[in-house]
């Protein structure tokens, strides 16, 4: 449901698909014909090419269908036409359609901007901003930092963003059976070494199979997110990072042996998941439902709003909360969070095949004023929310959905605050789709070291096309032998002692060169 900077730059070569869509709105009321042949007073049919949120899928077959969406057209004068691939095919589709060259309105997407600029697929919308967008040239006026990481190296502006200004930018993180803690009165881990002594309870005196599990979900790669995060209290990660202000790779650091061995000898004391190569959503669901997990990372919304209910249904006693970041030092602070950047990296683009710029741009630019914000984040006053002492609050409709939805399926059908969408995000949508006060206590709790990622995180950066093509094939090479290696490194396959020659023979896919790709885009970012 969300992205963090992580997750950007593992997919940085690639152009992903958002979830989410946008549209234009209508010309002036003059009874002329626009380009179309479409009365004037007629709503401005755009056409918008979007990815299919998985819990709008649940209830409705298209975007369009969702309350905020009709509320939207009605205020802008549109008519939205979302065009949805298929769930699985999104990438394979999405290039097929820039091939065709018969493109959409609008498309809604994370990725390669600058490259679908070059290619001639979508047009800059500097001037169309200064001109018909005041609601979104504002925030960006008053915040540099933001216009600075949507801005391209050369000042363009290809896309209308989707905007996280609040204070919640992290949403995900490890947690575990405190109930197990409070029984076998243990205080939550906070360094590699305590991680060790509660990961060797949970197995010893629990029973359990995998006391610190992963592997999935999300499953980015075999090194997902749990283990980046254990990798992490190194003071590396798993990808391109900045090291003292200079981009660096954490695979290769020494930082990354002292990691595997950590992993080897957890994995031979049974201390790790022996199927985290293997784990798919359905056996890992499985293992923390069936009381066999410890530990693992999730998503505070997502995950534990669903697998803490489900797990105290069969256990009433079970309790899952968060746990800080690990570090390998007493006292250190976390440095990676997963926080993610002001803008979160998904856009809408217009494309040239759009009669109507100014018009959509307009009608995108109503997310961003005052109401617009209302009706992405709280859905329609009287029907989803009303206001109670100058706090939007949500209805029976999404808390106690008469359908049986569940809170996030809810929000879902009528509005677009629980997933990427053009406009901002407001945090007193978290604080309520944050129904438990475990997922209360995590959003504080991973929030608290949050912006030391900014010094470690690679910025919202961008490539040329001839970089971005070479990056791609350079990095496909040696992600894909890293998580080979990870394994092997961590079951035993693979000694140890080989490590020189696993960091070499990155070196001959030519890592060196990865790193001035991005250096330089990093260079150009800061000069912005």
């Amino acid at each position: 449901m969300k992205r963090s900077w992580r997750r950007r730059l593992l997919m940085s070569a690639s152009l992903l698909l958002a979830i989410g869509g946008l549209a234009g709105c209508s010309g002036g009321a003059d009874g002329n014909k626009n380009a179309e042949g479409a009365a004037a007073n007629e709503p401005t049919p755009i056409s918008i090419w979007a990815s299919l949120n998985t819990n709008v899928s649940i209830t409705l077959k298209n975007m369009s269908e969702i309350t905020a969406i009709q509320e939207w057209e009605k205020k802008t004068h549109i008519k939205t036409e979302f065009q949805h691939p298929a769930v699985g095919a999104e990438t394979e589709q999405f290039n097929v359609m820039l091939a065709s060259n018969k493109l959409p309105d609008v498309m809604f997407v994370y990725g390669d901007y600058s490259k679908l600029y070059t290619d001639g697929s979508i047009i800059k919308l500097n001037d169309l901003i200064d001109k018909y967008a005041p609601n979104l040239k504002k925030i960006l006026d008053e915040n540099p930092e933001v216009a600075k990481q949507l801005k391209a190296d050369n000042g363009d502006i290809y896309a209308i963003p989707h905007l996280r200004l609040g204070k919640y930018k992290t949403f995900g993180g490890m947690f575990i059976r405190q109930d197990w803690l409070d029984e076998l009165k243990l205080p939550q881990p906070e360094t590699i070494a305590e991680w060790e002594t509660v990961l060797q309870a949970f197995k010893e005196k629990k029973g359990v199979s995998a006391p610190l599990l992963y592997g999935a979900p999300p499953k980015l790669t075999t090194m997902g997110p749990a283990a980046a995060n254990f990798l992490e209290a190194y003071g590396i990660t798993n990808t391109i990072f900045l090291k003292d202000g200079k981009v660096a790779f954490g695979p290769v650091e020494p930082e990354f042996k002292e990691f595997l061995t950590t992993f080897h000898r957890w994995y031979q004391a049974g201390l790790i998941d022996p199927d985290f190569a293997t784990n798919d959503q359905k056996t890992f669901d499985a293992k923390i439902l069936s009381g066999q997990a410890g530990a693992f990372f999730t998503y505070i919304g997502g995950g534990i709003g669903r697998y803490l209910p489900a797990l105290q249904e069969k256990e009433p006693q079970a309790n899952l909360t968060a746990v800080q970041f690990p570090v390998v030092n007493k006292g250190d602070e976390p440095m990676f969070t997963g926080r993610s950047w002001e803008w979160s990296g998904a856009g809408a683009t217009i494309t040239k095949s759009n009669k109507h710029p100014e018009e959509t741009v307009k009608a995108l630019d109503y997310f961003f004023s005052e109401e617009g914000h209302m009706l992405k984040n709280f859905g329609v006053e009287g029907v989803t929310y009303t206001m109670k002492d100058g706090y939007p609050t949500y209805t029976d409709e999404i808390l106690k959905n008469p359908d049986g939805l569940s809170v996030v399926q809810a929000m879902a059908k009528h509005f677009i605050a629980n997933y990427p969408f053009v406009g901002e995000d407001d945090d007193r949508y978290n604080e309520q789709y944050y129904q438990f006060q475990q997922q209360k206590d995590a959003v504080t709790l991973f929030s608290k070291y949050s912006d030391n990622t900014l010094k470690v995180g690679l910025p919202p950066v961008s490539l040329t096309t001839e970089e971005s093509s070479e990056y791609s094939k350079i990095m496909s090479d040696i992600t894909t032998y890293r998580d080979e290696m990870f394994i092997k490194f961590v079951i035993g396959a693979e000694p140890l002692e080989n490590f020189d020659k696993f960091t070499a023979q990155i070196g001959k896919f030519n890592v060196k060169r990865a790193i001035e790709i991005q250096q330089a885009a990093v260079d150009r970012y800061n000069a912005r």
